[in-house]
């Protein structure tokens, strides 16, 4: 791969890239916010430096560059794009409009930039729409588009124009059109989401556009945010940390390196010696294994308080969290300050959960956006929305009430249906009045054939038209009928994805992978959970365990924590045995429901009104924690545990001779 070395923080552009600013900049102002582009497209990524993307936001490489075109700031410039919006579940983008994801938009804007003050730059399109957008390489200039005679098109979210024209609203739609506002006598449309409906009013991109040598950067005038860029992904920190070398900023077939306090993360003697750590050298390497301890411990905490910062603001469960979901940034600091010990976790994935709104549910539920590839970050055996064609049989309309009307029913599959009484059905009936969204819980129920579930709605208010017509089927059977299980799911999903995150961090090396030291704390966590019956504190009943069952110390002992000290036993003497069964207690009680010290008791346990709660315990763990771990460096204690086992070595030789 090409290497692309030497980037100044501040400093100029990388050989081969330029800016493009995203607006006009009048003369005498100094700063320009702009988007990086490779002057000839790579292959894999095209001209765009894309960082990241989710189904509806990319994320770019972007800028702040003085009038001389010098970088003053590394940003991200997050871009509102829709065209993912359409492969989530079914009942996801039923919940979901142009009005409703402009809102949440905004409200991530908003919420980002509590997280982050300092490091968010406000444009005002975090809630404006700005002008769509090419950019004109050979110029240099991003391009808004105009028609022959210099008529600006603009995003329309006039719903009476587009519905006047047969074209879907944009307040109650996910496509988006546009539009030349001054010439509403003649209008055009041009749809701009992929799989927008067309009709006699809509006319294709490329007909109307003679842009096909300019770069589309956000064609849809998607909502934008800016913030500082943190460079390296969660992971790639924990493996520096761990004594790794950094391999980069990856973007296509390149690869980025910056200075700064970046400067030496790419080789592992610069890591070693050149004031990454607080101890350098050979003869600090126990004093970095318990600085490493420590370091891996605040980056956590790190993480989990951007998590319940975001829910808190949100009141929606992430229900994407993996370490994909973090970066870190480093600080350069003229005091010395070692440039770990600089480090800031960003939280650089938002959720992609809403909130299903079922009007007199005992629950809330939640809807996962991402649900077509499996993670280890989310619990295999929950969470997949099923769903489908069914036929359902109406049994019985009860009288409705003052909560409203309830219905009782017969689904009918090929296959057996698996559902819990806490899950959510989703059922769509076409009526004579139309189409009719009900929502119910299946229930236990004697004489069903293979394949059948019985359910029952939960109280609906529907009109009086949708009402009788309900009333009317009593009896009918609707083949074909589309319908959807939605799981009840909520922040305990984000606690278990944290405790995968804290296995990755704290006992993932080159000889434990992932997967295997995931099914080992499980494993651990099953065995604490039966030992004494129970009872007692975890971390003695961990003890214990460790005690009966020594393959638990090689697969989750503290020496997986650095690469300089891979010795079971060694690492045992640096890190107090008690320190480590609180860590690993602290551990398993982020998976929910698989034990009694488990903090939730399943994956729907989470108060209604307060969704954050379920963070604060787990806060106050690791908090505990890394006090305890930062005062075995304060206290030196670093230095007497290394001579102490010097010294015991030697007994043992002795004995042993």
């Amino acid at each position: 791969m090409t290497s692309v070395r030497g980037v100044e923080i501040p400093g100029q552009l990388p050989d081969g890239h330029r800016m493009i600013p995203l607006h006009e900049v009048p003369d005498g102002v100094p700063m320009r916010l702009g988007v990086i582009v490779r002057e000839s497209a790579d292959p894999v990524g095209g001209n765009l430096v894309l960082l990241r993307s989710s189904p509806d936001t990319h994320v770019y490489l972007g800028c702040l560059a003085d009038a001389g075109g010098r970088v003053k700031e590394w940003v991200e410039v997050w871009v509102q794009n829709l065209d993912g919006v359409k492969d989530g579940p079914l009942a996801y983008r039923e919940s979901l409009s142009n009005r409703i994801l402009d809102e949440r938009w905004s409200k991530l804007a908003e919420a980002l930039r509590e997280l982050e003050p300092e490091g968010f730059i406000q444009t005002g399109w975090e809630v404006t729409h700005p002008a769509p957008t090419f950019l004109n390489l050979a110029k240099g200039t991003a391009v808004h588009p105009v028609d022959a005679s210099g008529v600006q098109w603009e995003l329309c979210r006039d719903d009476q124009l587009l519905t006047s024209a047969g074209l879907p609203p944009y307040s109650t739609s996910t496509f988006r059109y546009l539009h030349q506002p001054a010439l509403r006598d003649k209008t055009r449309f041009i749809p701009v989401v992929a799989g927008a409906p067309v009709g006699h009013s809509t006319v294709p991109c490329d007909s109307v556009l003679e842009y096909k040598s300019l770069v589309p950067f956000n064609p849809q005038a998607g909502l934008i945010i800016a913030r500082e860029l943190s460079p390296i992904g969660f992971e790639d920190y924990v493996d520096l940390l761990a004594g790794r070398a950094w391999r980069g900023l990856e973007h296509g077939k390149a690869r980025m390196f910056f200075t700064g306090a970046y400067r030496f993360l790419n080789d592992t003697e610069g890591i070693r010696d050149g004031g990454a750590y607080l101890f350098l050298g050979q003869r600090g390497r126990a004093g970095r294994f318990l600085e490493v301890f420590h370091l891996k411990l605040e980056l956590l905490l790190d993480a989990i308080r951007q998590v319940r910062a975001f829910v808190q603001h949100q009141q929606l469960p992430m229900l994407n969290l993996s370490a994909d979901s973090f970066r870190v940034r480093l600080t350069q600091t003229g005091s010395g300050l070692p440039a770990f010990w600089t480090a800031r976790c960003q939280l650089a994935k938002p959720g992609q959960s809403c909130a299903l709104q079922v009007k007199t549910s005992d629950f809330r539920y939640f809807l996962r956006g991402e649900t077509s590839s499996a993670t280890v970050y989310f619990p295999e055996h929950i969470g997949a929305n099923v769903r489908g064609n069914v036929t359902v049989r109406i049994r019985k309309v009860l009288p409705a009430d003052r909560e409203g009307l309830v219905l009782e029913g017969t689904l009918v599959t090929e296959e057996k249906l698996s559902a819990s009484p806490y899950d959510l059905i989703w059922i769509q009936l076409t009526l004579s009045s139309g189409c009719v969204d009900l929502y119910g819980h299946p229930y236990a129920a004697e004489g069903l054939a293979y394949g059948e579930v019985r359910f029952r709605t939960v109280p609906q208010r529907l009109s009086e038209t949708h009402s009788a017509a309900l009333r009317s089927s009593e009896g009918a059977t609707f083949p074909s009928a589309p319908f959807e299980v939605i799981p009840l799911l909520s922040t305990p999903c984000d606690l278990y994805a944290l405790g995968v995150l804290a296995v990755r961090t704290l006992l993932v090396d080159d000889k434990a992978p992932l997967a295997i030291a995931l099914d080992e704390i499980l494993s651990l966590a099953r065995q604490a959970s039966q030992e004494n019956g129970g009872k007692g504190p975890l971390e003695m009943r961990i003890q214990s365990v460790f005690g009966a069952e020594s393959r638990y110390v090689a697969s989750l002992g503290s020496h997986h924590l650095f690469a300089e000290v891979n010795d079971a036993t060694e690492a045992f003497r640096l890190i107090p045995s008690e320190l480590w069964w609180s860590t690993l207690a602290a551990i398993i009680r982020l998976f929910p429901g698989i034990g009694p010290d488990s903090h939730c008791r399943d994956y729907g346990d989470a108060p209604s009104l307060a969704l954050e709660a379920n963070f604060d315990p787990v806060i106050k763990d690791f908090h505990d924690l890394a006090r305890r771990s930062r005062s075995l460096i304060i206290v030196d204690w670093t230095a007497n545990r290394e001579i102490h086992s010097v010294i015991k070595s030697y007994l043992e030789q002795n004995e042993g001779g």
